[in-house]
C-alpha cells in the first residue's frame, strides 16, 4: 500500500512539473542571416498561431518571449520559412534563411479583410508594386508611376492634362460601360481604392506622399474582388502605408530631391514644324493676296503690288518669334523633401513622416503646385490577446495660377510676325493683329494672368483606428473605423484694372468678377470582422471570415459669383454687386451597408479553394432594388507538389488558377430612380420649375460576370511566367437611352445594353544573371495585356450606329472611331473626295465609283461611317530592368501601347488656313494641289476648308514606346559607413522621366488627346537629383 502511494505521489509530481515546464516563459535572443551570412533586416519572428511577434533590427538581431512548447515562425519576403519549437533550454536561436525562388516576386500580398498572405499560395489574381519602386519618381500623382507596371492596368491623363497634381483615369481590364466612353466620361469604370482598410476617393493618389507607401496591390479577378462587393466590379487598388516595426531602434530617414521640368522632344518638334514668317506670307499671297494687300494698306492688284505688301508687312514686323518659348517654359524647378522617423519596442511600434513637394508648371502663365503631407501611426500590443492601433494621413495642396484667354482659341500657335516686347523692351499687354482688327489680337499671357488670378487649395484628412481581440487562440475579432474628410476651395477673378483691348477704344473692363467655390466631402467607413483559422489533422487548413461594413459619403458644394468690384484692392465677393450675384449649391449623400463572408481551404498546401459572398445595399436605388447578392469561387492546384513533377529540378513551381464570380456596379445609379425638378426661369416675376430628370423606379444594380483562368510557372534562377485569360461581361448596364418625347424628356436612365471584355495578361520576371559574390545581378521584367471589347446588347431593336461625335458601335464588335473616309485629292481637279457609305454605316464602304465632295461640314455628316479603327488600344504593357553592381543600381521602366489611335485635333487647327493673320500654320499645309497630275495632301489653295473635324485623316496611329523613368543610384558601402560612424545609410540618385518617346503619331503627344494648339497641357520631361540619409 505504501509503495502504491509513493508511486502515485511520483506520478503527481511529474505531472505538476510538466505543467510548470509548459507554462514556463523563456526569453529567446538570436540573429537571422541570409545564405551569404549577411544580416536580414526586418525579418519577422512570430509565435505561430498568435499575433505576437517581433522583427529583426539592422544587425539581424531579435529578442522575443515565448512559452515552452510554442513554435517560433521565422520568415522574410523571398526566403524559405523556418520553424523552431521552444524548449526549456532554448535561449539562443540563430537562424539562416535561404532564398526561396518560388516565393520571389510574389511576396506577402493583401487581398482584403485579413492578414497578408504569401502570393504563391493565394488563389486570387493579384499584382503588387513595392513602395520603393515608385518613391524615387518625382511625380505629384502616384498613378503616374503605375503606368506600365501591371498587366491590364491602364493610366491616362484626364482631359489630356500633364499638369502637376492633375487627375488621371485608371482602368483595369477595359471599360465596362460603353456609354461612358461615348459621353467622354468615365466614372463607372474607375477601380475601388482602399487605403489602410478604408475606402477613399481617387484624389488620395495626388494628395498624399508616395514615400509613405509600403506597397500597392492590384486585385483583378473575381476571387480577389468579390469580397468587396459591388464597388469592386472594376478591380481594387489596395494602398498599404508604412508602419513602424517592433524591436526596432529609432530610425530617421531624410530624402531630398531637386530638379527641373521641360517640354518633351515630341512637343518641341510640333512647334518646329510651324511656318516661318516668310513661309506664312508666301502661302497667303498665293491663297488670298487681297487680304495681304488690305493688311498692308496697299491698293492695286498686280504681282508687284502683292510682293510690295509682303515686304512691307515683313519689314514692319521683322521678327521670327518662337511663341512656344513664350507660352511654355523649360528648366522649371521641382523640389521634394521627405523626413520620416520610425521604431518600436517589444510591444509598440510607431511611424511619423513629413513631406513637401513643389513643382512649378511648364506653361505661361505659371501653374504652380505645392503639397504638404503628414502621416503617422502607432500600433501596440496591449495584452497578449489585445492589440490596437491608430494612423492618420494629412495632405494640403495649393495651386497658384490664372485663367486662360478663352476668347483666343489657338493661343499657342501665334504668328512669328508678332513680338511680345515694346520698343523700350517692356512686355506688351496686348499684341494687335496685322489686319488691325481688335478682336483678332491676343493678350500677352503674363498680363492676362496678372489680371485674372486663379488660386485653389485642397485638404484631406484620413484618420483610422482599429482594435484586434483574440479571446481564444486563432479566433480574431477586428473592428476598424476610418474617415476621409476633404475640403476644396477655389477663387478666380477678373480685376477691375484689366484693360479690354478687344474693342475700338481700349478701356477698363465693365465685367470685373470674383468667383469663389468650396466643396466638402466626408466619407465614413466602419468594418467589423471575425476570423478563425484552424486545422483538421495535419493537412486540412481552414480560414473562415465573416464581416459587416457600413459606408456613408456626403458631399456638399457652394459656388458664388459677383460682378462689378470697384478696384483691384476691393475685389472680394462682398465688394461686388449683390443684385447680380449668381449662387449655386448642391449636396449628395450615398450610403452602403454590407455583409460578407469568406472561406479559404487548402489541402496539404497543394489544393486550394476560396469561397466568398457579399450582400450589398445601396441608397442609389429604390426601396425594392437596394440590395443585391454577389459571390465568387476560386481554386488553385499546385502541380509542382504532385509526384509526377516533384523531381523535376529545373521546375521550381507550377500553379493552375481558376476563379469565377458575379458582381455588380452602383456607380452611375445616383438616385436616378427619382424624378427631380429644378427651376428654369422667371415667369410673371416668379421662379418657374420644370422636370429636370425623369426617374425610373425599376432601376437596379448593373450586373457583371467575370471568369479567370491562370497559369504560373517558376523556373530556375527565379524566372517567372504568369499568363491569365479573363472574360468579363457587363449586362443590364446603367445607361441613358432615348424615349418618346411626349414624356417631356428625351433621355431616360435605364438598365439597358451590355459590354464584354475578354483578354490575356502576361507577366515575365527573372534574375537572368547573378554572380557568385552576390554583388552583381540583372533583373528584367515584362508585362502585356491584350483586351478585346465587344458590344453585346443595345437598346431595343437598335443594332449599330455611326455617330457624328466620332464613335460608332455595333453588336458583336468593339467601339470604333467614325469619320468621313477620304479618297484623297483628285489629281485632275484638286478637289477633296470622300467615299459614300452604305446602308449600314458600321460596315466600311470604299467604292471608288461612288464618291462625293463637300462644301461644308453639314454635307460631311451624311458621309460618316466607321473607320475600322478601334477606339481603345487592344495592347498595352510595360517592361524594364533592375541592374545592381556592388553599391550601384540602375532601374529603367518603359510603357507601350499598340493598336492605339487618336483624334489629332491639332491637325484641324494648324492645317486649315482659316483667315489671314489668325494663327500660324503647319508646313504640311504647303503640300496643296497646284496643277493637274499633282498627288498632294491638301486640295487646291482656294478651297475654303482643307481639313474638316469629321475627316478620317485626323484619326491617326498613336502607338508609342516611352521611357517613363530611369534611376541611377549609389549607396555608400557598409565599410565606409562604419568609418564615418555617423550615418547608417547614405544614397545618391539621379532620376529622369519621359526621356524619349517612339511614335508615328503626327500630333504633339500620343498620350495627350487635347490639342496643344488650343492650350492643351502636355506631359513634361523631368530630371532630379536626390540624396537619402538614414540615421
Amino acid at each position: 500500500m505504501e509503495m502504491r502511494l509513493k508511486n502515485l505521489y511520483g506520478i503527481l509530481l511529474c505531472l505538476i512539473a510538466l505543467q510548470v515546464v509548459r507554462a514556463q516563459n523563456v526569453t529567446i535572443v538570436g540573429t537571422i542571416k541570409d545564405g551569404q551570412g549577411d544580416p536580414v533586416f526586418g525579418a519577422n519572428v512570430m509565435i505561430k498561431g498568435t499575433t505576437r511577434g517581433t522583427a529583426t533590427d539592422e544587425k539581424g538581431a531579435y529578442k522575443i518571449q515565448a512559452q515552452v512548447g510554442e513554435i517560433l515562425h521565422f520568415f522574410f519576403l523571398g526566403m524559405k520559412e523556418v520553424e523552431k519549437k521552444v524548449t526549456a533550454k532554448t535561449s539562443v536561436l540563430d537562424i539562416v534563411l535561404q532564398d526561396d525562388v518560388q516565393e520571389i516576386d510574389t511576396g506577402l500580398v493583401f487581398t482584403g479583410y485579413g492578414a497578408p498572405k504569401v502570393g504563391s499560395r493565394t488563389v486570387a489574381s493579384v499584382a503588387q508594386i513595392q513602395g520603393k519602386e515608385i518613391a524615387d519618381v518625382p511625380t505629384a500623382n502616384i498613378s503616374d508611376a503605375l503606368q506600365g507596371r501591371v498587366a491590364g492596368l491602364i493610366v491616362s491623363a484626364r482631359n489630356g492634362s500633364g499638369r502637376a497634381g492633375g487627375s488621371n483615369d485608371i482602368v483595369i481590364h477595359g471599360y465596362n460601360n460603353f456609354q461612358e466612353l461615348f459621353l467622354r466620361n468615365r466614372p463607372s469604370s474607375a477601380p475601388l481604392i482602399i487605403m489602410d482598410g478604408v475606402a477613399v476617393g481617387a484624389n488620395v493618389l495626388s494628395d498624399f506622399n508616395s514615400n509613405d507607401i509600403e506597397s500597392i496591390t492590384i486585385l483583378k479577378d473575381a476571387a480577389s474582388t468579390s469580397i468587396y462587393g459591388s464597388r469592386a466590379a472594376n478591380g481594387v487598388i489596395l494602398i498599404t502605408t508604412k508602419r513602424g516595426k517592433n524591436n526596432e531602434r529609432t530610425n530617421i530617414t531624410i530624402n531630398h530631391q531637386l530638379g527641373f521640368s521641360a517640354l518633351t522632344n515630341a512637343n518641341r518638334k510640333f512647334f518646329e514644324g510651324l511656318m516661318t514668317s516668310q513661309e506664312y506670307m508666301d502661302f497667303w499671297i498665293a491663297r488670298d493676296p487681297a487680304a495681304v494687300r488690305s493688311a498692308a494698306g496697299i491698293t492695286g492688284t498686280t504681282e508687284a503690288d502683292n510682293r510690295a505688301a509682303v515686304n512691307k508687312i515683313l519689314s514692319e514686323n521683322p521678327y521670327n518669334t518662337r511663341w512656344d518659348k513664350i507660352f511654355f517654359r523649360d528648366f522649371v524647378p521641382i523640389t521634394q523633401t521627405n523626413v520620416s522617423i520610425s521604431g518600436g519596442s517589444n510591444s509598440t511600434a510607431y511611424y511619423l513622416s513629413f513631406g513637401y513637394f513643389n513643382q512649378e508648371g511648364t506653361t505661361y502663365p505659371a501653374d504652380n503646385y505645392k503639397r504638404y503631407t503628414l502621416s503617422g501611426s502607432v500600433d501596440t500590443q496591449i495584452k497578449s490577446w489585445l492589440k490596437a492601433g491608430v494612423s492618420f494621413s494629412v495632405g494640403h495642396n495649393e495651386r497658384e495660377g490664372s485663367s486662360e484667354d478663352t476668347n483666343y482659341g489657338l493661343r499657342t500657335t501665334v504668328l512669328p510676325l508678332y513680338t511680345p516686347k515694346n520698343p523700350d523692351g517692356t512686355e506688351k499687354e496686348y499684341i494687335s493683329n496685322i489686319t488691325r482688327r481688335p478682336m483678332m489680337g491676343f493678350y500677352h499671357p503674363n498680363y492676362y494672368a496678372k489680371k485674372h488670378p486663379s488660386n485653389s487649395l485642397s485638404d484631406d484628412f484620413l484618420p483610422t483606428a482599429y482594435v484586434m481581440i483574440e479571446p481564444i487562440k486563432n479566433l480574431i475579432f477586428k473592428t476598424q473605423g476610418g474617415i476621409q474628410y476633404s475640403y476644396g476651395g477655389s477663387e478666380s477673378k477678373e480685376l477691375p484694372s484689366f484693360i479690354n483691348y478687344r474693342q475700338p477704344t481700349p478701356s477698363p473692363t465693365t465685367m470685373s468678377y470674383n468667383r469663389t467655390g468650396t466643396s466638402r466631402g466626408l466619407g465614413k467607413t466602419f468594418t467589423n470582422t471575425l476570423q478563425y483559422r484552424f486545422l483538421l489533422g495535419t493537412e486540412h487548413s481552414f480560414d473562415a471570415l465573416i464581416g459587416q461594413e457600413s459606408i456613408e459619403n456626403v458631399e456638399t458644394n457652394l459656388d458664388v459669383m459677383t460682378y462689378h468690384q470697384p478696384s483691384d484692392g476691393l475685389s472680394m465677393l462682398v465688394h461686388g454687386n449683390n443684385e447680380s450675384a449668381e449662387i449655386g449649391d448642391g449636396k449628395e449623400v450615398q450610403t452602403f451597408n454590407s455583409f460578407f463572408a469568406r472561406l479559404e481551404y487548402n489541402y496539404s498546401s497543394r489544393y486550394f479553394l476560396d469561397l466568398s459572398a457579399r450582400r450589398d445595399g445601396s441608397s442609389a436605388f429604390g426601396r425594392n432594388n437596394q440590395y443585391a447578392n454577389f459571390w465568387a469561387v476560386g481554386a488553385m492546384w499546385k502541380l509542382k507538389k504532385e509526384k509526377f513533377l516533384e523531381n523535376i529540378k529545373w521546375l521550381t513551381d507550377l500553379n493552375l488558377r481558376f476563379s469565377t464570380g458575379f458582381s455588380g456596379n452602383a456607380a452611375g445609379g445616383g438616385y436616378r430612380h427619382l424624378t427631380t425638378i429644378g427651376f428654369d426661369s422667371y415667369y410673371n416675376r416668379q421662379i418657374g420649375y420644370e422636370i429636370k430628370t425623369l426617374g425610373n423606379p425599376n432601376l437596379h444594380w448593373e450586373k457583371q460576370r467575370k471568369t479567370t483562368v491562370g497559369l504560373n510557372i517558376v523556373l530556375d534562377r527565379a524566372t517567372s511566367f504568369n499568363i491569365e485569360y479573363y472574360d468579363r461581361e457587363t449586362y443590364e448596364m446603367l445607361s441613358s437611352r432615348s424615349i418618346n418625347t411626349t414624356s417631356g424628356r428625351e433621355q431616360f436612365f435605364d438598365n439597358a445594353g451590355g459590354f464584354r471584355n475578354r483578354g490575356v495578361d502576361f507577366t515575365f520576371s527573372s534574375v537572368v544573371y547573378k554572380n557568385e559574390a552576390n554583388n552583381f545581378s540583372i533583373r528584367p521584367y515584362f508585362n502585356v495585356n491584350y483586351n478585346n471589347q465587344e458590344l453585346t446588347a443595345l437598346f431595343g431593336k437598335e443594332t449599330s450606329k455611326a455617330t457624328t461625335s466620332g464613335i460608332g458601335y455595333k453588336l458583336g464588335r468593339a467601339l470604333e472611331w467614325t469619320a468621313v473616309i477620304s479618297k484623297g485629292i483628285d489629281p485632275t481637279t484638286g478637289v477633296a473626295q470622300y467615299y459614300v457609305p452604305g446602308e449600314d454605316r458600321m460596315e466600311q464602304r470604299t467604292d471608288d465609283n461612288d464618291l462625293a465632295t463637300a462644301n461644308s461640314g453639314n454635307d460631311l455628316e451624311k458621309l460618316v461611317q466607321t473607320t475600322g479603327k478601334k477606339l481603345q488600344a487592344p495592347i498595352n504593357g510595360g517592361f524594364g530592368w533592375d541592374i545592381t553592381y556592388k553599391s550601384f543600381s540602375l532601374n529603367m521602366a518603359f510603357a507601350f501601347s499598340w493598336g492605339r489611335y487618336m483624334q489629332n485635333l491639332d491637325m484641324v487647327n494648324i492645317e486649315n488656313p482659316r483667315s489671314f493673320g489668325y494663327a500660324n500654320l503647319s508646313r504640311q499645309i504647303l503640300d496643296y494641289w497646284k496643277k493637274p497630275g499633282d498627288v498632294t495632301r491638301h486640295p487646291k489653295i482656294d478651297t475654303p476648308t482643307f481639313v474638316y473635324n469629321l475627316d478620317d485623316r485626323l484619326i491617326q496611329k498613336a502607338d508609342f514606346v516611352r521611357l517613363k523613368s530611369i534611376t541611377l543610384s549609389y549607396r555608400l558601402s557598409k565599410e565606409v559607413l562604419d568609418q564615418i560612424k555617423f550615418f547608417d545609410g547614405l544614397r545618391f540618385y539621379l532620376t529622369a522621366r519621359n526621356i524619349f518617346t517612339i511614335t508615328p503619331y503626327q500630333g504633339a503627344d500620343p498620350e495627350m488627346p487635347a490639342a496643344i494648339s488650343a492650350g492643351g497641357y502636355p506631359p513634361s520631361r523631368q530630371f532630379t537629383f536626390g540624396v537619402e540619409l538614414s540615421f
